[in-house]
């Protein structure tokens, strides 16, 4: 159940331009900006084309995509078992998309991306601003960080509100870096998810009206992903099985019960007069905790 949204708008130019900076420091890949570019068709061109070449060994084939950026981000609560989670939404304007696919099929390139940005430090304070309001106005939502409040022993409403938005950013990259097949990745940055694969919808994304949606909870979406930009560890990936038919190197990282899972710092015992619990060191930039034979389902 959605309590409470929040729309804000994307600034178009200013992504996909540090989107191509980015990703053209990468010798694999050439990129060109047609941004709000019409050429004389009756159709809609993408606002950038890529080209990966080369790749390992500059033996493989040369892939050719259109890229197109969504209309809008979208964050919302979601309330489930009175609980309340802050979840994302990217939203692409399904009539656009037809338009630019148009382009795509006419010129022989092999799809349409769709490109999305997920910012930690935009999340976490656009969540602290949702989670805020919606305590002052939804007494679920209010019962239900006062529960937080006082089972994890923190000293401010401030805390539990930061606490609630660190647990839902990292347990939707957990998901996403999961279904990546590789735990080493920071979840930040820029992915490019194929609008269709085997000329169907690529699975996980949500058709709804004129809207086509990358709910990020459908984490399985990201299996199909063509190239991810990790802007945190300033690294390029792009997913062979994908491109080349081969299997992809998968990684399994184990979590380290004596380091924090959000940030990687060590775990460390806290006492208080409530009781003890294990707590990040790098607090408080970091509020993580865990409890002895807790179960941590966010």
């Amino acid at each position: 159940m959605i309590s409470v949204e929040n729309t804000k708008n994307i600034n178009f130019d200013k992504e996909i331009d540090n989107f191509f900076t980015e990703l053209s420091k990468d010798l694999h890949f050439n990129v060109t900006k047609l941004i709000n570019e019409e050429f004389g068709q009756n159709w809609r061109v993408p606002e950038g084309f890529i080209s990966i070449i080369g790749l390992d060994n500059a033996k493989f084939p040369v892939f050719y995509y259109g890229v197109t950026e969504a209309k809008e981000k979208q964050y919302f609560l979601k309330k489930e078992r009175n609980q309340v989670f802050v979840r994302l939404k990217f939203i692409f304007d399904r009539r656009d998309l037809i338009e630019k696919e148009k382009y795509i099929v006419a010129n022989a390139f092999h799809g349409l991306l769709l490109l999305i940005k997920i910012d930690k430090k935009e999340f976490i304070n656009m969540a602290k601003e949702i989670l805020r309001k919606a305590y002052d106005e939804d007494e679920v939502v209010k019962k239900s960080i006062n529960i937080i409040l006082e089972k994890n022993l923190f000293d401010s409403l401030d805390e539990a509100i930061e606490f609630i938005a660190n647990r839902d950013y990292n347990w939707l990259m957990g998901r996403i870096r999961y279904n990546l097949g590789n735990m080493r990745y920071s979840g930040e940055g820029y992915y490019l998810i194929p609008l269709k694969t085997k000329l169907e919808i690529t699975p996980g994304l949500i058709v709804e009206d004129n809207n086509l949606i990358i709910d990020l909870e459908n984490a399985h979406t990201f299996k199909n992903f063509i190239i991810y930009l990790d802007t945190k560890n300033k690294k390029v990936y792009y997913n062979k099985e994908r491109l080349c038919n081969k299997k992809p190197a998968l990684v399994n990282i184990k979590v380290d019960e004596d380091h924090c899972p959000w940030c990687g710092a060590k775990l460390r015992v806290v006492k208080t007069k409530k009781g003890e619990f294990l707590g990040c060191t790098n607090y408080p930039k970091c509020l993580y905790r865990r409890f002895p034979k807790q179960v941590n389902n966010g």
